[in-house]
């Protein structure tokens, strides 16, 4: 592994060197010195010689002290001129293959500065780990008190670098944070929160880390004072605006004479292929993300093939939340379709699908597909053996509800996956995962599909059997994404995902896109026709029986529905008839007292007539 320090200032040069050195010392890496120059004539990369190229001299004479310094490794010395800077150390970064990259800034110049132009633009393609250097007035030769600013982008690749910097070379790491005064338990309050993010990060207060927190609520104001202290402050690259505004409240709270602080800034590379346009432009998109080093991705693997396996308490959890999704389906229980998609346990090999793919492990993604498998399997079959069983008179309204996707459940279905890959990489999210499960409803429309079957309502359980496929796809594309955003990726970085795996997030994209046509459709359909979920809701087969037998007994009169109304209404039961002629007082007040008998209970009912329209000698 190599680390290369690029230097364009003799004024920067020295301190560059010697933090580059140490970087090195703690990776167990060689060092690189490359003394970069703007403009023409071109010089291609070349060792530096005695006969220094014209307008180097200085630069390279600073550089070559600084080298001299060094004692315990070679390092060599190279030069090179480009009028694009930033596509040559690309290059030299893929040829070399370089894994940290070292760089200068300076924050007091403006943005479009020769140097501050080639570290943004390094920032955003450099194919490595980059360490940014501000040196301030400062030299590099102090480095004993690290000042970590949390809140400002500090994500957990900085912290642990900031670590690894404690342990490796015996100096002290302060993680700052400023927060409010709200009475006489401000300060532990604020305290246990700092130590809940480096908790999180997986860093505990110890000789070399000793966290610090203030109440004076201005945060700039106390990071300017407590970096007269440090001799380096340490932040994510994603913060590279809030130290330019630090630099400028420095020289106003402090004035130009008193020496500025050294300011770094680290930044993680995931996208270890060449990147194309659209990977950093997503990248850019979210950079904000947290990414996962070695021991959290070795931990969300673990937990996410334990779960994604099929084995008998993966049987279990199955064949139990698909019957008890199926019976709330039938008694329409919104209460107890919830408590199944809680105990479903179908999401987790959703995801670990969608992890396998991310890293190329075909092994993992057999075993998601199996257990997938064998799940929907079973929860088809328990859902048509309880679909058989459980006399119905007609579908429930949350039946029929899962019965009409539409292409705004694929949106969701996509979130959800992401929204639980997220918070199964995030050990602190965890709680998250049932709201989750809830939003991705993946048990119900299986239960829905078997049911329709049994009951021969062939284009619910087509709807229900869409909704599925639809959540399916989604799902394993939004775990997907998620991941590798997060920074994961399998062996075969140079090439990207094998073969299988590229095949594999096609058909599925191409799954996900096929899908839109019923989708579409069924939601313009919906539009026209309105919402699945009825009005009403029926009554029971024993009311109905009732009422169709006393209604048989008159003459020209013909029962249409009855039913109760799903939503708080002055008329508890209503009765639709169809007749040829006014409809009997008699008959009214039999269906009355026929209802309230069936169900033992005083309810408002309403009986209406309708007379069927004809159409005579008309002609179109």
């Amino acid at each position: 592994m190599n680390t290369m320090v690029v230097v364009t200032q003799a004024e920067s040069a020295t301190a560059l060197v010697r933090w580059a050195a140490r970087l090195a010392r703690m990776r167990g890496e060689t060092l690189t010195v490359l003394c970069c120059l703007f403009g023409e004539p071109i010089l291609p990369l070349e060792p530096a010689r005695a006969k220094h190229p014209e307008g180097a001299e200085e630069l390279l004479q600073v550089a070559s002290e600084a080298v001299s310094e060094i004692q315990d490794m070679e390092v060599p010395l190279f030069v090179m001129r480009n009028p694009a800077p930033a596509r040559a150390i690309i290059k030299v970064i893929q040829e070399k293959e370089i894994e940290l990259l070292c760089i200068g800034m300076d924050f007091t110049l403006p943005k479009d500065a020769m140097i501050n132009k080639l570290g943004r633009r390094l920032l955003r393609f450099a194919p490595c780990k980059m360490f940014v250097l501000d040196p301030g007035d400062e030299d590099g030769s102090s480095y004993q008190r690290i000042l970590l600013p949390l809140g400002l982008h500090l994500g957990t690749f900085t912290l642990r670098t900031a670590a690894s910097l404690a342990e490796n070379m015996d100096c002290t790491v302060t993680p700052f944070e400023v927060g409010s005064y709200f009475g006489t338990d401000s300060r532990e309050v604020a305290h246990r929160s700092l130590l809940s993010k480096l908790k999180d990060a997986g860093i505990e207060a110890s000789k070399w880390i000793k966290p610090m927190v203030t109440l004076s609520g201005e945060t700039w104001k106390s990071l300017v004072d407590k970096s007269r202290y440090s001799d380096l402050m340490l932040f994510g690259a994603a913060a590279i605006r809030d130290v330019r505004k630090f630099r400028v409240e420095e020289k106003k709270q402090m004035g130009p004479d008193t020496p500025r602080v050294a300011i770094g800034l680290v930044r993680r590379w995931t996208l270890e292929q060449k990147p194309s346009w659209i990977g950093m432009m997503t990248t850019h998109m979210f950079r904000w993300l947290p990414t996962l080093d070695a021991t959290d991705r070795i931990d969300l693997f673990d937990r996410l093939q334990v779960g994604a396996r099929w084995n008998i308490d993966f049987m279990m959890m199955m064949c139990l939340s698909t019957a008890i999704a199926s019976l709330g389906l039938i008694q329409n229980s919104t209460a107890v379709v919830i408590g199944a998609m809680v105990v479903a346990p179908l999401m987790t090999p959703l995801i670990g699908a969608g992890l396998a793919l991310v890293q190329g492990n075909t092994i993992f993604f057999r075993d998601s597909i199996k257990a997938m498998g064998f799940g929907i399997s079973s929860a088809l079959l328990i859902s048509l053996i309880l679909g058989f069983l459980v006399p119905m008179e007609q579908l429930t309204p949350e039946l029929l509800a899962r019965g009409g996707p539409t292409i705004i459940d694929l949106g969701v279905a996509f979130l959800s996956g992401a929204a639980a890959a997220y918070a199964v990489a995030r050990p602190s999210l965890l709680g998250a995962l049932a709201g989750v499960a809830i939003a991705a409803a993946l048990v119900p429309p299986l239960a829905t599909v078997g049911i329709a079957f049994a009951e021969g309502v062939w284009e619910v359980s087509e709807g229900a059997a869409i909704l599925f496929a639809t959540n399916l796809v989604a799902i394993i594309l939004g775990a997907a994404f998620i991941y590798r955003r997060l920074g994961i990726q399998g062996s075969r970085l140079r090439k990207g995902l094998p073969l299988w795996g590229r095949r594999t997030v096609l058909f599925l994209s191409l799954l996900a896109v096929i899908l839109t046509a019923p989708l579409g459709y069924r939601l313009a359909h919906q539009l026209r026709k309105g919402q699945t979920r009825p009005y009403t809701l029926p009554v029971s087969q024993s009311v109905r029986e009732a009422i169709k037998e006393r209604v048989h007994q008159e003459y020209g009169v013909t029962f249409i529905s009855a039913s109760r109304f799903g939503v708080e209404h002055d008329i508890d039961v209503a009765i639709l008839l169809s007749a040829t002629k006014p409809v009997s007082i008699n008959l009214i007040s039999d269906l009355k007292q026929l209802v309230n008998q069936e169900i033992e209970e005083n309810v408002t009912v309403a009986v209406y007539a309708l007379q069927e329209a004809g159409v005579k000698n008309t002609k179109f």
